[in-house]
């Protein structure tokens, strides 16, 4: 087994200093620790030691005087905060140069903010700036305005950044401490005044630096103290660009595999054939994402233990989702849909209120509201209002009555929701103060306990706020303080550990040079992930940086401090490492390459020095299996079950008959039934023994023109809709270039229509685009108005575009109308039966038998000749409609179900109606009229049609529609699966003896 080369170090050094205070220098307290653990691990005691970073020492220094002048520690986001301010004051008085037309946003500011506090990590000040060093002069102007300002602000509100606090420690005379050891650990980066401040600290104390295995044929990094002594290791690994001189071959295997899914499942897999104890394993990724979230998903699934040293994504707990989730919602326009999914992954809660989540999406879009702050109030309480109205004109309808207290306890939760923020558009100005107070009152008032990560992130999330809010200051809009606070808060982790006892411990591999387990795991070594690209920062570019100091952290360093950390890693491992690759981009869909370590490694193990990438490529891949066939190797369910499909394996009965798995029994005797002829309840074969879906038979069953035309279009779509009521999807999302939805624009135009005939009637003239143009403009844009208080459009320039489309629209009326002019006169507008308190019509059948119908008619004329003719206005196409298919097979039954309706109710005036016509007053119809004249013979046709699909009510027969046509833009095409049966098996099931009701279908349909 290899030895440690930092841990034996640490061994020689403490077994020589046992008594002697000690004091581990690290670059963070999980070094420390870490090897504090990994001493005691291998038997060495450990006494008289303690753990400090370099801003611990400084602190031990400043404290003081920041106490006794009343200074505090500036939170990070304060500084940029301060920043983003002053760049808008400079730009808004035109005194930027160099960033004049750069876009301020939270992004920009904080890559100065970055920029300033590197400056004074390099010892810069305002009065030794060092303007000479940009390439260009007006960058380094606008940078020292930035850099003024941000200290006369920071000095007004006596705060010190990171570097003041340095500062500060190094204007302290420090006595010798020549009694305590500093144990030196070495730094993978660091600043110029952390360096001048630990030899301030240590001058003239006993200090010792650790150092790193110097590796063959890779440059070592610069370092701020030199080792004591040059280290030296035989471990195969160094080898690794030295392949020739290597004597022993690692202990390593190499894997490909589909996807980082699949990677961190193998190592689960591994772990599990090989029986390895959690707690002596350790899977290192090179990337966080999306390891972290991979490994997190497949854990709790499968309810292992696991610690992560940086924690997991806020934005992967309830916490998280919930405010990400709030930004998006209002980006959106506050669109109902976001916030249904936020309620769906349960990150609000409604304690408070007597109805579910699902309740309260139901009513949402129940009320119409879609989107739009001001609407949620404003919607909702019209809907109580319609609601009560209702209740007291039929105090009996306990349905009304329930659904009236489910809209109450809905407002009772929405009132306080929707007054929680400020401003009602991303321009809208807010208090930034007032900004995250409001994000804490809504974190305080979710309870997430009921998991110890969500509490974590809660808890932590609280804290950061709370630590910002009270030295917030000024105005930003509602846009730019949730970009600022989504790029700070969204990039914090939460529920950092240290590695547990059976836990399994997941660590980026920066930071693992401490973590003493002899099972390790490398996952993320394909070429894009490793080492990574070269980071050169924007604001202070690289030569830039050497010429305001040598020693400056440079961009492209970046890449290679992240390979020579890598390789020390592997140096570290004391046992079998296993290091694998994704070969498939599964966004992109491209095959991905395994970068330059790994094929090196690949290089090691098989002493070839000259294999390929490609080579090795297809050496790996040849090994990958998405399927396990092997039963050791199935990790869960969802792979048994996989496995099962791939090799097309039939359950064993017994299994069917398991509770868990009678749903799969449920569905192979549908699927059997849907693929054989015969015509059975999965098909629309209900049968009952009532009348109560017949409305000849229920005296309380108001039938409508649409459920009429919708059963003799599909009877299973009636069946699913008015049957099961089941509903349809609600996909409605917030589209900012969209205004109206097509229903709201067709009663928009019927209001407009209904208003001018009403006009011109009263003054009795007849409608003539040149007199009457100027009229229907005025009355839109009235309606407009008032829809427009209600309902705000997106934009000025929506608004604009779909006033144009609806003036438009009326132009086409008023033309088309005065050529029909002479034809009849305007009698009735939006008669209504069997609603709002009317009358229903009684349709008296043939066979003496009556349906009881409710609908409203668009409009009624008076003819010449004292008959009457029904107008019903069509907003859209005129598609599916021809003067040919009077019926159209049952599709189109309104003009004679309307007309029958108006002769019933003005019987006692003998009315007669000759005629019904589809008008399209709209740019889409173009105007057309299609007319339906009325005969005996027609008339007799159309009660035969009522009466047949009356009869598959009655019989409980809901047959697919025998056209495809009909299922194009069906709502429920995904519920229904028509479109999964074989024509030919359709065909067969309407023919089958019992198929009473695709027989009455097929006699619907020959009446065209």
């Amino acid at each position: 087994m290899n030895p440690h080369p930092i841990i034996e170090q640490l061994k020689e050094i403490i077994s020589s200093h046992m008594i002697t205070e000690k004091i581990f220098v690290v670059p963070s307290h999980r070094d420390g620790q870490l090897a504090i653990q990994a001493l005691a691990r291998a038997g060495q005691p450990v006494l008289n030691v303690k753990v400090k970073t370099f801003m611990d020492l400084a602190l031990e220094l400043s404290k003081p005087i920041m106490k006794k002048a009343g200074y505090e520690r500036m939170p990070y986001q304060i500084g940029k905060q301060y920043i983003f301010s002053e760049l808008q004051n400079l730009k808004r008085n035109k005194q930027l140069s160099y960033f004049h037309s750069v876009q301020l946003t939270s992004a920009f500011s904080q890559a100065i903010y970055q920029a300033i506090l590197d400056l004074k990590q390099a010892r810069v000040a305002v009065n030794s700036f060092p303007k000479q060093a940009f390439l260009k002069t007006e960058k380094g102007e606008d940078l020292l305005k930035l850099f003024q300002a941000y200290e006369l602000k920071r000095q007004e509100n006596q705060l010190l950044d990171d570097g003041d606090i340095f500062e500060l420690a190094l204007q302290r005379e420090v006595e010798p401490r020549r009694k305590v050891l500093y144990l030196f650990f070495p730094h993978e980066a660091y600043y110029r005044i952390e360096k001048d401040f630990f030899l301030h600290y240590t001058k003239g104390a006993n200090v010792i630096a650790l150092g790193l295995p110097t590796i063959a044929g890779l440059e070592s990094l610069s370092t701020m103290v030199q080792p004591n002594m040059q280290i030296e290791t035989q471990h195969p690994f160094s080898y690794l660009y030295q392949i020739e001189q290597s004597l022993e071959v690692p202990d390593v295997t190499l894997k490909a595999a589909i996807s980082e899914d699949e990677e961190v499942q193998n190592v689960f897999r591994q772990l599990k054939n090989q029986k390895l104890s959690f707690d002596q394993s350790v899977i290192f990724y090179t990337n966080a994402r999306p390891y972290v979230e991979s490994v997190l998903r497949f854990v709790q699934k499968q309810d292992v233990p696991v610690t992560f040293a940086e924690g997991v994504p806020l934005n992967l707990t309830k916490p998280g989702k919930l405010i990400k989730g709030v930004f998006q919602w209002i980006r959106e326009n506050y669109s109902v849909n976001v916030l249904a999914k936020l309620i769906r992954e349960g990150c609000i809660s409604f304690d408070s209120i007597e109805i579910s989540g699902e309740k309260v999406i139901s009513l949402l879009q129940d009320a119409e509201i879609q989107w739009g702050k001001e609407r949620y109030l404003q919607k909702v309480n019209e809907k109580i209002a319609d609601l009560a109205q209702t209740v007291s004109e039929d105090e009996g309808n306990q349905r009304v009555l329930r659904k009236l207290g489910e809209y109450k306890q809905l407002l009772k939760w929405l009132n306080p929701w929707m007054r929680r923020f400020d401003g009602d558009k991303t321009y809208s100005k807010v208090s930034y103060k007032g900004w995250l107070t409001a994000l804490k009152d809504l974190l305080l008032i979710e309870d997430h306990s009921n998991n110890g990560l969500n509490t974590s992130a809660k808890n932590q999330l609280l804290e950061v706020i709370t630590e910002v809010e009270h030295l917030a200051v000024g105005e930003m809009t509602l846009g730019e303080v949730m970009s600022d606070t989504e790029q700070w808060l969204m990039k914090l982790t939460v529920g950092a550990s240290m590695p547990k006892p059976g836990h399994l411990h997941v660590s980026p591999h920066r930071i693992g040079l401490y973590l003493d387990r002899p099972h390790v795991f490398i996952v993320g070594l394909d070429n894009g992930r490793f080492p990574g690209r070269q980071k050169e920062d924007p604001i202070l570019l690289d030569v830039e940086r050497k010429a305001i100091h040598p020693e400056m952290t440079l961009g492209r360093e970046f890449v290679k401090r992240n390979f020579y950390l890598f390789v020390q890693l592997l140096l570290t491992t004391k046992g079998h490492v296993q290091m694998s690759y994704p070969f498939l981009d599964t966004v992109e869909n491209r095959r991905t390459a395994p970068s330059h370590l790994f094929l090196q490694a690949y290089r090691l193990k098989t002493k070839q020095p000259g294999v390929t990438g490609e080579e090795l490529a297809k050496v790996l891949q040849s090994d990958v299996h998405f399927i396990q066939k092997e039963a050791e190797n199935v990790l869960h369910e969802s792979e048994w079950w996989a496995t099962q499909l791939w090799s097309n394996h039939q359950m064993d009965v017994e299994l069917y008959r398991q509770e868990p798995y009678r749903h799969l029994m449920q569905a192979q005797v549908a699927r059997y039934a849907r693929r054989n002829d015969l015509f059975t309840e999965f098909d629309g074969r209900i049968e009952y023994d009532h009348g109560s879906h017949d409305p000849r038979k229920n005296e309380n069953m108001k039938i409508t023109t649409s459920k009429l035309e919708m059963l003799g279009t599909c009877p299973y779509k009636y069946f699913l809709k008015h049957i099961l009521y089941v509903e349809e999807e609600q996909v409605e999302e917030f589209d900012m270039y969209k205004w109206l939805t097509p229903p709201t624009r067709g009663s928009l135009l019927h209001e407009v229509f209904e208003r001018f005939y009403e006009q011109i009637k009263a003054s009795k003239q007849k409608p003539k685009v040149e007199e009457h143009i100027d009229v229907i403009i005025d009355i839109a844009d009235q309606v407009l108005q008032k829809e427009r208080e209600s309902n705000p459009p997106p934009s000025e320039i929506i608004y604009l575009l779909e006033r144009q489309e609806i003036l438009e629209s009326c132009s086409v009326f008023l033309k088309a109308e005065e050529e029909a002019s002479d034809d009849g006169e305007p009698l009735f507008f939006e008669y209504h039966f069997g609603i709002g308190g009317q009358d229903p019509a009684t349709i008296d059948l043939s066979n003496g038998e009556s349906i009881r119908l409710s609908g409203k008619i668009d409009r009624v004329d008076r003819l010449a000749n004292g008959l009457y003719a029904i107008i019903d206005y069509k907003t859209g196409s005129s598609y599916g409609y021809s003067d040919k298919a009077y019926f159209n097979g049952g599709r189109k039954l309104q003009h004679s179900l309307y007309a029958l309706a108006f002769e019933k109710l003005f019987a006692h005036k003998n009315a007669q109606v000759s005629s019904s016509t589809y008008f399209f007053p709209t740019l889409k119809g173009q105007g057309e009229r299609i007319e339906r004249k009325h005969s005996a013979q027609e008339r007799e046709q159309f009660l035969t049609i009522v009466e047949h699909l009356c009869e598959l009510l009655a019989k409980g027969h809901f047959p697919y529609t025998d056209s495809v046509e009909d299922c194009k833009y069906c709502d429920f095409k995904m519920v229904c699966q028509r479109h999964t049966y074989q024509e030919e098996v359709i065909e067969k099931k309407q023919k089958e003896e019992n198929a009473f009701g695709a027989l009455r279908l097929k006699e619907v349909r020959s009446y065209d």
